[in-house]
C-alpha cells in the first residue's frame, strides 16, 4: 500500500505540491465510479488564498484517488495550484463539485482536508451543527461507531468557520439537498512511514460501503 499511495501522491508533490511543471488551465480532475458517493480533496496541491499561497494538505489527494479505486466512488481533486475553492465566491472546482452531484446522481459528499491538531484527535467531523446532513444525523452514529471498531478518536466540530457560505459541503448540500460532510485528518495519521494511514482508509472504506448498502 505504502508504495502505490507514494505513486499517486507523486502528481500532487511536483514542483513542491504546485502540481505538475508546466502551466495547465486543468483545474481538476475527476474519477468515474458506480457507488453514488463523491470523495473531493479541493487541498491536494497549494491554493492561493487572496495574495497568499497556503500549503498543501499532503497525502489527500493520494487518499481520494485510492479511495475511489478500492470503493468505486466518484472523485474529484485539485491537480494544479489555482484558487482555494473553499473561499472563492466563484470557483470551478466547487461547480465541478455541484455538477458531478446533480449528474451522477451523487447522495453522499465527504470532502477530505488535513491539519494540525493541537490534541490527539484523529478526524475532524465537520457539518456545520449538522445542517449540511439534511437529516441523515445516524451517519454521525455510524462514523463514532466505526471510530470504536478501528480505535480513531473523532471530533465533532459543530462550529462552523466565519465564511462558511462559501465552502464546498455548504454550498454542495444547499444547492444540490444531499448531506455533506468534510473530514479534517490530522497529519499524524496520514504519515505514510508508520502505516497509520492505513487505519483511516479501512475506516472510511467501511463507511462508504455501510452508506452504499444502507
Amino acid at each position: 500500500m505504502k508504495e502505490e499511495i507514494l505513486g499517486l501522491e507523486a502528481d500532487f508533490a511536483n514542483n513542491e505540491y504546485f502540481g505538475t511543471n508546466v502551466w495547465t488551465e486543468e483545474k481538476y480532475r475527476v474519477l468515474s465510479g458506480n457507488v453514488p458517493v463523491l470523495l473531493s480533496a479541493p487541498h491536494a496541491v497549494n491554493q492561493i488564498r487572496e495574495d497568499d499561497v497556503r500549503d498543501a494538505e499532503k497525502y489527500t489527494g493520494a487518499l481520494v484517488r485510492y479511495l475511489s479505486n478500492t470503493t468505486n466512488s466518484y472523485a474529484i481533486f485539485q491537480l494544479f495550484t489555482h484558487a482555494d475553492p473553499n473561499t472563492d465566491v466563484e470557483n470551478d472546482y466547487k461547480n465541478a463539485v455541484i455538477n458531478l452531484i446533480n449528474t451522477y446522481g451523487i447522495k453522499l459528499l465527504l470532502d477530505i482536508h488535513s491539519s494540525t491538531f493541537k490534541d490527539d484527535t484523529d478526524i475532524d467531523i465537520v457539518t456545520n451543527s449538522r445542517q449540511t446532513l439534511h437529516g441523515y444525523d445516524s451517519l454521525i452514529d455510524k462514523l463514532k461507531e466505526l471510530s470504536v471498531k478501528y480505535d480513531i478518536k473523532i471530533d465533532e466540530n459543530n462550529v462552523p468557520n466565519k465564511e462558511k457560505e462559501n465552502e464546498i459541503i455548504t454550498v454542495s448540500s444547499l444547492l444540490c439537498g444531499i448531506p455533506t460532510i468534510r473530514m479534517v485528518i490530522n497529519n499524524k495519521k496520514l504519515d505514510i512511514e508508520n502505516n497509520s494511514i492505513e487505519k483511516i482508509i479501512k475506516f472510511i472504506e467501511e463507511f462508504i460501503s455501510y452508506f452504499n448498502y444502507s
